[in-house]
């Protein structure tokens, strides 16, 4: 902490006070009137200027006049003011957006507009991003919307959920730049392999309910858009970040503004490096991005961008119980131990997900623009895992008395083994481990195309069309890491259809055990959209429809013919909006929906083999929305309604973690739900300097009916079916009810403080089917206590020779409140029989950067 204080002390010692003629006002969209934020002020000539804050404003004090201040911001055409003598009053500097980027990301990214499109919509801008995130996974920067829940699974670095209106983020649309990045087999998104894209994101866009986008299918939820884009302003940033728990974080950025040639070049590394918060989640991650782009005279534009993030993060993936935090603490994580004094995680990842795109922008004439996206997505990496042989205890069965895996007792159990094993051909053997480590191993090649026509009919008619096409195909295996002792393993291939079949059951470290299939797809949509405009009138009706072709193959259970036939299925939606502007302030919005959305290839095949799930059909979902919006410059009132009605849902309970003994995984279909609910927003200016606002949602999310579930071992077997009694269970995982407030201060010398509290309540534990198989018992999941959190964050403006420079420091949970935040409910439905994960507790980060 005396490093912090001497680091935040030095880089004070270079705020330049010198004052004579002070300079203030506002930037703000021509168009909308939204304030922009981080907007650049350059005074010409005299290598000074600053930067607008989260309102928009700035402060600049100058020695003399007269003087030019090029106002400039990404996207927007920059603006010249000339000053002769010193303004009496706050300047009003409007920037008006450049056609070609407005229409780039309207085509592909389908940004919402305020006043404009028929939905309820949050926009969080990079200044706040970047100040405010810390070393919080991304979706934490989400949380302060209404109707929005964010939270760590266990703690590791990037190991985050995140749900809108109680639909978990499966069920929501994640885009970046337009693109969906969601899991094509599962619908999840990995937030650990997006560690460093806070440094390339200039904005992030959250639609809750049927959204903006055209490619997006499995948005029941909302959407959530992030937005990267090359900065069109020459420079360079160096900025760095520190906790008190020991995590940091360097990061550089640099931009060549558009150089002589036409080409404008914008390139940004990272480096996260710590132990964690949570005990054994230390993290060693890289992150990068690469935009290169060009005009290619009035009608074209080539843009390249090429971002990844390779890491390696320790986990904890068991839940905890009440008992044990009670005992050890809410930084206490199972899933390690220590052997010959390092540190060995039973739950690690690691991972490299690049993504690549190539986008190509031709106007065709003044009514029309052709966008294409063609992208590349490769993955590699897996998890730490393990497997224990013939029904053994597991890893997780052994036990120091610090609560930790006693990886010597492991040791041990398997060097000292003496049980003799009798060979498919005949031979018997000795000296086998009972248990190994193993690494769980996912490969992916992901690429396809989204094109898209907007074109102006007339005046008042927009049509939209286009297609989105991807192809998928993936690799799933379980490979011998560590012999923890012993000589050899054995898989006798009990679990295996086919059985031996001939193979060597004998395995040594690097080859496979237990598990090797993967997954084709072939997904095509095609997507149109009308928009109509009446004056103060805005409406649009649009619709998409989709074949989806799966197909399997698995070579563990079928070594001679590992292919599955393929299974096709198609999908739908429609979906339309009306706005009226009310007046130049206010407007009202209603929309609605009708999705078939298709099955994620997780359930056509949910058996775990190539034998397709019979008479599995889409998801239907039915939704409406009713809202309201008042926006005055950085005064706003927003407020909505909303009614999905979701049925022949599945879901998969204990998904991609490791079974602790006697645990199982369910399968359910053909469960039906409705959320409804109401969410408030809003925010007031008392000042110039000072501002205040807050938040507020209520749902009612509940499960219609009961069905079956197949329960399936940690070979992905199935062992049993056995009903379900769901029936008017509360939808769980998820706050029903959610408040929060914040305040806004800007002190001397453009210091920003803001603080905010959030309020959940209403909060249920995700149910475990198999405890829900007494039709007698129809007791809600364990209500989790209702908590609040205090966050405070500070940002100084600084010249650090002479460049411009920004000290912020975050605190999160003030108030160092140990909180459950999500977990599974247990037999009793009550905290003695319900594990989860509780919060962390008080931290600190603190960081800068300066802009050269």
């Amino acid at each position: 902490m005396k490093k912090l204080i001497l680091l935040a002390s030095l880089l004070t010692l270079g705020f330049m006070v010198s004052a004579q003629i002070h300079i203030s006002g506002q930037v703000t969209d021509s168009l909308s009137g939204e304030p922009l934020v981080a907007a650049q002020l350059l005074v010409i000539s005299r290598n000074t200027g600053t930067t607008s804050d989260a309102y928009g404003r700035f402060e600049l004090t100058v020695n003399r006049l007269p003087l030019k201040i090029r106002v400039s911001f990404l996207g927007y055409r920059s603006v010249i003011l000339q000053l002769t003598e010193a303004p009496g009053e706050a300047l009003m500097v409007r920037l008006s957006p450049m056609a070609m980027n407005l229409s780039e990301v309207d085509v592909l990214a389908d940004l919402a507009e305020a006043r404009h499109s028929p939905i309820s919509f949050s926009t969080i801008k990079s200044a706040q991003i970047r100040t405010e995130l810390g070393d919080r996974p991304l979706p934490e920067i989400i949380a302060a919307v209404p109707g929005v829940y964010a939270a760590r699974d266990g703690g590791g670095s990037g190991d985050a959920s995140i749900s809108i209106r109680g639909f978990q983020q499966e069920n929501i649309a994640v885009l970046l730049n337009g693109v969906p990045i969601n899991g094509a087999e599962n619908g999840l998104v990995y937030w650990n392999n997006w560690i460093g894209l806070t440094e390339a994101t200039s904005g992030i866009q959250i639609q809750k309910g049927i959204g903006a986008s055209k490619v997006a299918l499995n948005s029941v939820g909302g959407t959530i858009n992030i937005v990267t884009s090359p900065a069109t302003e020459a420079g360079a940033t160096l900025s760095f970040l520190t906790t008190d728990y020991g995590n940091q974080k360097a990061a550089f950025s640099y931009q060549s503004g558009k150089t002589s040639s036409g080409w404008a070049l914008q390139l940004m590394g990272s480096r996260t490096k710590g132990p964690g918060y949570i005990d054994g989640t230390y993290v060693d991650a890289w992150a990068y991005f690469v935009g290169l782009g060009k005009n290619f005279g009035p009608s074209h534009r080539i843009l390249f961008t090429a971002m990844g993030g390779p890491e390696r993060h320790g986990q904890r993936n068991l839940k905890l119980s009440q008992e044990e935090i009670d005992r050890y603490g809410n930084r206490y994580n199972k899933d390690w131990g220590s052997f010959n004094g390092e540190i060995n995680n039973a739950s690690e990842n690691f991972y490299h997900k690049p993504h690549l795109a190539l986008n190509h922008y031709w106007q065709l004439n003044q009514q029309a623009l052709l966008a294409t996206s063609v992208y590349f997505t490769p993955g590699w990496g897996g998890g730490k895992w393990s497997d224990n042989f013939n029904y053994g205890p597991g890893i997780f069965d052994f036990r120091n008395p610090s609560g930790q895996v006693d990886w010597d007792a492991i040791y041990h159990y398997n060097a000292t083994n003496t049980d003799q094993y009798v060979l498919q051909n005949g031979d018997t053997v000795s000296g086998y481990a009972n248990l190994v480590q193993t690494h769980f191993l996912a490969s992916h090649v992901w690429t396809g195309l989204v094109s898209s026509l907007d074109w102006n009919i007339n005046p008042s008619t927009k049509l939209s069309t286009g297609i989105h096409y991807r192809y998928f195909a993936s690799r799933l295996s379980e490979k011998v890491a560590d012999l923890l002792g012993g000589a050899f393993y054995l898989d006798d291939y009990s679990w295996s259809l086919a059985g031996n079949a001939g193979r060597n059951e004998i395995k040594m470290p690097g080859d496979i055990i237990r598990l090797n299939n993967g997954s084709m797809l072939h997904n095509t949509s095609l997507f149109a959209q009308v928009e109509k405009t009446f004056g103060k009138v805005n409406a649009f009706v649009g619709g998409t429809i989709s074949d989806v072709n799966y197909r399997r193959h698995d070579p563990y259970n079928y070594p001679a013919e590992p292919y599955s036939k393929w299974v096709s299925k198609q999908g739908a939606d429609l979906k339309a909006g009306i706005n009226l502007n009310l007046d130049k302030h206010q407007n009202i919005y209603l929309n609605g929906g009708l999705f078939s959305k298709t099955p994620y290839y997780k359930y056509v095949f949910g058996n775990f083999n190539n034998v397709p799930v019979r008479d599995l059909g889409n998801e239907k979902i039915m939704t409406i929305e009713l809202g309201y919006a008042y926006r005055n410059n950085g005064s706003y009132l927003l407020g909505n309604a909303y009614y999905t009605n979701w049925n022949d849902v599945s879901f998969l309970s204990n998904e991609y973690i490791q079974l602790e003994n006697g645990q199982t995984r369910a399968m359910v279909n053909g469960l039906d739900a409705l959320h409804k609910g109401l969410e408030l927003e809003a925010g007031l200016d008392i000042t110039e300097k000072f501002s205040i606002g807050g938040l507020f949602s209520v749902g009612d999310w509940k499960w219609k009916n009961d069905v079956n579930a197949r329960l399936l071992n940690d070979n992905d077997v199935v062992v049993d079916t056995v009903n379900v009694y769901a029936n008017g269970l509360k939808v769980g995982g998820h706050p029903q009810l959610q408040a929060g407030l914040f305040a806004k201060l800007q002190l001397l010398r453009g210091i920003d403080l803001k603080a905010e509290w959030n309020y959940y309540d209403q909060r249920y534990a995700s149910f475990d089917p198999t405890q829900r198989q007494d039709p007698d018992d129809r007791r809600q999941s364990y209500r989790l206590p209702s908590y609040n959190a205090v966050n405070l964050y500070l940002s100084l403006p600084l010249k650090v020779f002479g460049n411009d420079a920004l000290l912020f420091a975050n605190c999160h949970n003030l108030t160092n409140k140990n909180l459950i935040i999500k977990g599974e409910d247990g037999a009793d439905h009550d905290i003695g029989s319900f594990r989860g994960f509780w919060s962390f507790g008080r931290t600190f980060s603190i960081g800068f950067n300066v802009r050269m």
